[in-house]
């Protein structure tokens, strides 16, 4: 039985700094490889986390026999080749989200993990969030009865107020050659389409309004942006509306945006108050339920972001030594992807769209 996981990490941009904390945390995890196109950040990374290699090349690091699992933390064009080199190279993968730029870069992930020795996940940070966790407890306990609707809402303000981001890692998410195109629907809002997956299942068809608004760099942003979707359960369905705005102050210790939930179901409702940011003066998490309104307060529910990146890696490295699936699995990361897809595809076209013509 394996006893150590030992980790490469390719891509050490400032995301990094939350995935290592969860790493530096698992007594059975050791950080023994570093990887980053530039080289003296691969160097300074490797020496920070006290990793043994550091390399410019990540078939350099693929090729190394100490590292059992990679972590990337990469552009998204580079996902899908990345990816499969690392699961034929025989290395557990933890892929950061979205899977890739298009369903056949998806697919082939998929073949290649079909056959891979080392198991495969799409890392999304959401859906390890205390909050966000604990809320799908409860809907699955039956708290607010059968489910019926959610109800999402983010916000990015000015970038001034959050972390200190060099100006290269934020262009490239506005260029759709690296970034697939959709700085908010495509790549933010997988975060938001995997918590709808997570609480009401695989949406069926979606509807879709989206604006692009240049912000204070001149990049220019797909929001406002208003998406509906039904499930094959007709009773069932969800929103998610996004707004962006550089004259908004969004407290946050990261980035500058929060995201805010409402599930419904027949008896009550579920809200989950903060996310990402800090924005709002609430509770956490709230419960209306038989008339009763439950409120978990900031002391009784670890809160902060940080924890749901902590909480993620953790679950890697349980996953690779217990022999499981970590979540997101590839056929769950390539509905999301779908997902994301069908509403951009929507507003292009002024029409509804079925998750199934993405193909």
């Amino acid at each position: 039985m394996v006893e150590e996981v030992r980790i490469g990490i390719i891509g050490a941009g400032r995301i990094a700094d939350l995935h290592v904390q969860g790493y530096q945390a698992h007594p059975g995890a050791k950080i023994v490889a570093v990887c980053d196109s530039v080289p003296d950040v691969a160097e300074q990374r490797a020496a920070e986390w006290g990793a043994a290699h550091y390399y410019i090349d990540y078939r350099a690091l693929l090729d190394n026999p100490e590292v059992d699992a990679v972590d990337i933390i990469t552009p998204h064009n580079l996902h899908a080749p990345m990816a499969i080199d690392a699961l034929e190279a025989g290395k557990h993968v933890s892929l950061q989200k979205p899977m890739a730029i298009d369903v056949t870069e998806c697919e082939a992930i998929l073949a290649a993990s079909e056959s891979a020795e080392g198991g495969f996940r799409v890392f999304e940070n959401f859906r390890f969030y205390p909050p966000l966790i604990e809320a799908k407890r409860m809907l699955d306990s039956g708290v607010i009865g059968e489910p019926i609707s959610i109800r999402m809402k983010a916000v990015q303000g000015a970038l001034k107020h959050g972390w200190a981001v060099p100006k290269s890692t934020l262009a490239w998410r506005y260029d759709e050659a690296q970034s697939g195109g959709g700085r908010v629907v495509f790549d933010y809002g997988y975060h938001l389409f995997a918590v709808a997956l997570l609480f009401l299942g695989p949406a069926h068809r979606v509807f879709a309004w989206i604006n692009e608004t240049p912000n204070e760099q001149g990049w220019v942003r797909d929001s406002p942006a208003m998406i509906v979707w039904k499930y094959r359960d007709p009773r069932r369905h969800g929103s998610w509306e996004a707004l962006s705005s550089d004259d908004m102050v969004v407290r946050s210790d990261y980035w500058t945006e929060d995201e805010w939930f409402e599930i419904s179901g027949t008896r009550g409702f579920i809200w989950v108050n903060r996310c990402t940011g800090k924005l709002m003066d609430r509770p956490p998490l709230v419960v209306y339920a038989d008339g009763e309104t439950t409120e978990t307060g900031l002391d009784e529910i670890e809160w902060d972001w940080a924890a749901s990146f902590r909480d993620g890696m953790v679950d890697f490295v349980d996953a690779v030594l217990e022999g499981r699936q970590s979540p997101i699995d590839g056929i769950e990361g390539l509905e999301i992807l779908k997902f994301a897809r069908a509403a951009q595809k929507s507003s292009r076209e002024g029409r509804e769209v079925h998750l199934a013509e993405i193909v």
